[in-house]
């Protein structure tokens, strides 16, 4: 197993920690007004913790149902990763249950994203123990514990349709996930905080009963 760990955009005034504060202070969807890559499948559903999942991607690429490999993974999370894992198109089997979300987060992870299956839901969403969980479903059906070397760390992955490269920027919620670049969501950030400042404005003014036409774009 392989861990070419390297962070991308982590120093400077402008940095991944910079940026972390700052997209907790932003809409995701606003983001959806100035991208149009980097958008998970919807597939891809809330399953744990219901708060937002705000952090970097720590990633791991799987060629086998392998609990060992999950777990090594696990112990070599900073604070912070959000666990990504490309199940190698294997939507059938849980890779994240109950105790490997408890272990996610005493690590300090900001959550966990599979482009597959999850299982222990119940546990996944307890305040006590669980953990913001992106998943494409549930099932009983889990990992083995195997030898943990069809397995790569800290490579690209593919997950929900869209390549993500160890040190993005993942943000999940309620609407989705979205995985970018820290220079790509540092471009659009601005923006968005000024969308999403200007926003309750324009619903107290249609609450209010102004004039639709004055208010929406009409092209």
């Amino acid at each position: 197993m392989t861990d070419g760990r390297r962070d991308r955009g982590a120093d400077g005034p402008s940095g991944t920690p910079h940026l972390l504060a700052r997209a907790a202070g932003v809409d995701f969807p606003t983001l959806g007004h100035f991208l149009e890559d980097g958008f998970l499948d919807p597939a891809l559903r809330r399953t744990g913790l219901a708060d937002r999942m705000i952090g970097t991607a720590a990633t791991l690429v799987l060629g086998a149902p392998d609990a060992t490999a999950v777990n090594r993974a696990i112990l070599a999370l900073r604070p912070a990763e959000v666990l990504v894992i490309d199940t190698g198109g294997d939507h059938t089997h849980a890779v994240v249950g109950a105790v490997t979300a408890a272990a996610a987060r005493a690590r300090g992870a900001a959550g966990i994203l599979v482009d597959g299956a999850v299982t222990d839901v119940d546990a996944l969403r307890d305040p006590r123990t669980g953990i913001p969980v992106h998943a494409r479903g549930t099932t009983c059906l889990t990992t083995k514990r195997l030898d943990g070397t069809r397995a790569r760390r800290q490579v690209p992955a593919d997950v929900g349709g869209v390549r993500i490269e160890p040190g993005d920027i993942v943000l999940g919620d309620a609407n989705g996930v979205i995985a970018l670049a820290p220079d790509v969501l540092a471009g659009v950030l601005h923006r968005a905080e000024l969308s999403d400042t200007a926003e309750p404005d324009l619903l107290r003014r249609i609450r209010e009963g102004e004039a639709l036409e004055e208010l929406l774009h009409l092209g």
